[in-house]
């Protein structure tokens, strides 16, 4: 597990460049070696309850922060593309559902084959269509900004609706949630992430200009108040609605301010996370297959072996889907451009 952070710290410290401003700021590249790191942290906190340890344990605190980078990496791309060119929108479920359908049922695939030859285990066909909760979330805000735009042509009319709307959406399941309507995993509070990129978007030019000047102290603050939201909502996250969602919202900005206030003067990007980065949509959907089929027909006497050996096998397969991934959504988008 020291292993474990030290590749974590090699992964967004390695390559790393420092100017006084950052102008490739939060652009594709610095956005995918982010995510090539936030994967890898988003993983540590599915790990089975069997498997766990103290620091696997700690590092998957910041679960939640990864997906709420993953939902904000989203909107940001989305809202900078439609500030760009708002007739873009004519095309935005052809450019946007076979990259998130294609995905998910190539991996239903895969992992339907794999536990037919290798575990004569045979799985409902119906599943090979399955999609992934966290994917459907994802697709409910981008329909909520979809629907939001063909309805309100002026800029800052439809992005206002779309970040009401997933406010509202998020403040109704957990409602769900607590009264036990809606026993599905819920992202009620990194939906958020959304609102946030829909607004890194908006003012991302304000954003560089303010945080690039007297930069080191604002970046300091921002550290010391995520520390400090961080004690809190360890202490009280147990309280319903003030600890468990809004502190948990209030840390999760706090530390995405952290890590955008850095991006102003801090260039991120190597060949381990920009690697990471491209596939970390399948990482994100393949892990939890890796999981389930080790601790299922394999016993670990360490839970670190375990943790490690997922990880690398979750990276291994989610580089050969992705090449598979690759192919199938060019053939689909020629297809549906004919």
């Amino acid at each position: 597990m020291i292993l474990a952070l030290i590749f974590l710290l090699v992964d967004i410290l390695y390559g790393i460049k420092v100017s006084e401003v950052n102008i490739s700021f939060f652009d594709k590249n610095n956005t995918q070696a982010m995510r090539g790191f936030w994967c890898i942290i988003v993983m540590f906190v599915h790990v089975p309850a069997s498997y766990q340890n103290t620091i696997q344990d700690l590092i998957g605190c910041f679960g939640f922060i990864g997906v709420t980078f993953f939902f904000l990496t989203s909107a940001y791309g989305v809202t900078m593309s439609l500030d760009k060119n708002s007739n873009s929108i004519k095309n935005f479920w052809r450019k946007r559902l076979p990259k998130l359908l294609i995905v998910s049922w190539t991996i239903d695939v895969f992992f339907y084959l794999v536990r037919t030859v290798l575990y004569r285990e045979y799985v409902n066909p119906i599943n090979l269509i399955y999609v992934d909760d966290w994917v459907k979330w994802l697709l409910g805000c981008l329909f909520a900004l979809w629907v939001s735009n063909k309805l309100l042509k002026k800029t800052l009319y439809w992005k206002v609706s779309t970040c009401v709307i997933v406010v509202l959406w998020s403040l109704l399941v957990y409602y769900l949630v607590k009264i036990g309507v809606f026993t599905h995993t819920a992202w009620t509070t990194e939906c958020y992430g959304f609102v946030w990129g829909i607004i890194l978007g908006t003012i991302r030019p304000y954003f560089l200009k303010y945080f690039s000047d007297r930069w080191s102290r604002k970046w300091i603050i921002s550290l010391l108040v995520s520390l400090v939201l961080g004690v809190l909502y360890l202490k009280f996250k147990w309280l319903p609605f003030a600890g468990d969602y809004l502190l948990k919202i209030l840390l999760g900005i706090a530390i995405t301010m952290f890590v955008l206030i850095a991006n102003t003067r801090i260039s991120f990007g190597n060949k381990i996370n920009m690697f990471l980065g491209e596939i970390s949509f399948e990482i994100y959907l393949v892990h939890g297959y890796v999981f389930n089929i080790f601790e299922k027909y394999y016993e670990w006497n360490n839970s670190s072996v375990f943790i490690m050996m997922s990880i690398i096998t979750t990276v291994m397969c989610s580089y050969i889907i992705h090449l598979i991934d690759v192919r199938l959504i060019r053939a689909a988008t020629r297809i549906i451009n004919v």
